[in-house]
């Protein structure tokens, strides 16, 4: 995914995004008369990862200001002011995961309650489910919608009755959560319905929760008509899918007037129309909140399109923040884990480029750690070269020479993976490559980031496919020729041989679609075989990245 934010941009491109679009008196109503379209103004953000309380510190590299949550609350009531009745908030998904879902009594079902309770707070009306609402499961997310009462979750192109997270529930009469809604906005009826990624199957863990075999177009198509045979004026889809994906359900489904999107983190300062639909996104982690000023055409039905707006506006220290939601944000971050310096950085630590030296080290970390753990390996399958994924690194700045805290790594890794070997044939890590080679890899996870490993892809040859059950991958139908080149310790990968790799327990059971890696002989690092039970013992992969950074591995160059 594109990881783009305003602390990236810095300040010059920030003001210009904000002039771009028309600047603050862009949003203003226009003056009441007879001939005035009904308005209605949606606010949105997307992918705020549970970044509350925006950068902890800004960089001397000039990162610029990433918002609050708090910032976005004020200015909601600062928009109702302006037009009682007419203002929406919407969130695009993917909010339980960062830094405050680590508490320190681990608690990650309380943390993802507080969370989404802090939306209902912050004045968030309607939202959708992203990805890493499951990072840790289906119940996690039904415990956390067991704490809202006002704020409401859409999402259409889910099969989840009879599953974990069903949403019958016996004290709600519309359910936990809903797949649309039919509200009145500024005189419009206004139906919005969400629609969650489908590649969730396999970049998360849903558990036994399903999507349909036409996991989008079909599930949209069914919202559009019943929302249309409501009385909808205007149709809104609010989904997590990525702009491509969104650029594509508005080509294959008509009926939708708008779509507020999220997952690929992309700032739009202007808006596209596709098959009459305007698309819009608003980048991620409250580095800004869009403003789609929706007019309702003079036929009663659709969008005027020359008096419909759009705008990102930079939630900086320029908007105002609520008081109370910042009393809340300060008490969360009490329960969360404490600060420890752990090491010190010599170099800068680039994450804006997650193959950059520091992801090389991480690789080369794994695999150090892999080899200590394991030496009765190097007779037979020796450990040669540490594989991880760009959809681990989630943090996407520039880190100064200075102290390396253990929140620093945890914002860079958020995720409680650990390390374990794959022990594969050279014609199976040349199937994994492969796989890292396919098309759109960087957007969901599957891009590699790899140490004593290369590869070269060409992306306009054939790629890898798979026989499929529910989405995931069981059997390789066709092996790639995308990988047109790959080597191990700078020698051509012999199809017989076997070889070991360090990776993430995500990779090693399928994550991101890497059924090669399943495929393949894992083990724990303290040698049991991993994916069976009585489970095995393997480091947290941020624990050893805490050590290495103690010992001074960071600062070997590579």
């Amino acid at each position: 995914m594109a990881r783009q934010t305003a602390r990236q941009f810095g300040w010059p491109l920030a003001l210009w995004l904000a002039a771009a679009c028309g600047g603050p008196q862009a949003t203003q109503p226009p003056a009441p008369s007879a001939e005035a379209p009904k308005r209605c103004l949606l606010l949105t953000t997307n992918d705020s990862e549970a970044h509350f309380d925006g950068p902890r510190a800004v960089t001397p590299t000039g990162d610029g200001f990433a918002g609050s949550i708090a910032r976005v609350a004020a200015h909601k009531q600062a928009r109702l002011r302006d037009r009682p009745g007419g203002v929406l908030l919407l969130e695009g998904g993917d909010v339980l995961q960062g830094r405050f879902m680590e508490r320190a009594d681990g608690n990650r079902g309380e943390a993802a309650r507080l969370a989404w309770q802090l939306y209902e707070a912050a004045g968030y009306d309607y939202g959708t489910l992203g990805n890493h609402e499951f990072d840790a499961g289906p119940q996690v997310v039904r415990h956390a919608l067991k704490g809202l009462r006002r704020y409401r979750i859409l999402t259409a192109n889910l099969d989840a009755d009879g599953t974990s997270l069903d949403p019958s529930e016996s004290d709600r009469p519309d359910g936990l959560y809903g797949k649309w809604a039919l509200v009145q906005c500024g005189g419009i009826r206004l139906g919005l319905f969400g629609l969650l990624t489908p590649t969730t199957r396999t970049i998360s863990q849903i558990g036994d929760v399903r999507f349909g075999d036409d996991p989008i177009n079909a599930p949209a198509r069914l919202a559009v008509a019943a929302l249309r045979a409501q009385g909808a004026q205007v149709v809104v889809a609010l989904t997590h899918l990525g702009l491509q994906e969104d650029i594509a359900l508005a080509t294959d489904v008509t009926g939708i007037d708008a779509i507020v999107g999220g997952h690929s983190h992309t700032p739009m300062p202007k808006h596209r129309v596709v098959n009459g639909t305007w698309i819009t996104q608003a980048g991620s982690r409250f580095a800004f909140v869009g403003e789609l000023d929706l007019a309702l055409a003079s036929s009663g039905v659709g969008l005027d399109a020359s008096a419909t707006r759009w705008q990102m506006r930079p939630v900086d220290d320029q908007m105002p923040a609520d008081p109370e939601i910042e009393r809340r944000v300060a008490h969360l971050r009490t329960h969360l884990v404490p600060e420890v310096i752990v090491g010190q950085r010599k170099e800068p630590w680039d994450l804006t480029k997650p193959r950059g030296p520091y992801g090389q080290k991480a690789a080369r970390m794994a695999m150090l750690v892999a080899k200590q753990a394991l030496p009765q390996l190097e007779k037979s399958a020796p450990v040669v070269g540490g594989l991880l994924n760009t959809g681990g690194f989630r943090s996407h700045t520039v880190y100064p020479p200075g102290p390396v805290s253990n929140l620093d790594l945890h914002a860079i890794h958020p995720f409680r993976n650990r390390l374990v070997v794959v022990t594969l044939t050279g014609q199976g890590l040349r199937d994994t490559l492969e796989h890292g080679c396919a098309p759109g890899s960087d957007g969901h996870g599957q891009g590699l980031v790899l140490w004593g490993l290369t590869m070269q892809c060409d992306r306009d040859k054939p790629a890898q496919t798979y026989k499929e059950v529910d989405g995931r991958p069981i059997e390789i139908l066709r092996r790639g020729e995308r990988l047109v080149d790959a080597s191990v310790g700078g020698k051509p990968i012999d199809l017989h041989r076997l070889y070991t790799i360090a990776t993430l327990d995500y990779l090693a059971k399928g994550g991101s679609g890497y059924l090669p890696l399943k495929l393949g002989d894992r083990k724990c690092l303290d040698g049991k075989p991993f994916g069976v039970e009585p489970a095995c013992s393997s480091p947290l992969f941020s624990e050893a990245l805490e050590a290495a950074v103690q010992q001074g591995w960071f600062d070997d160059p590579l």
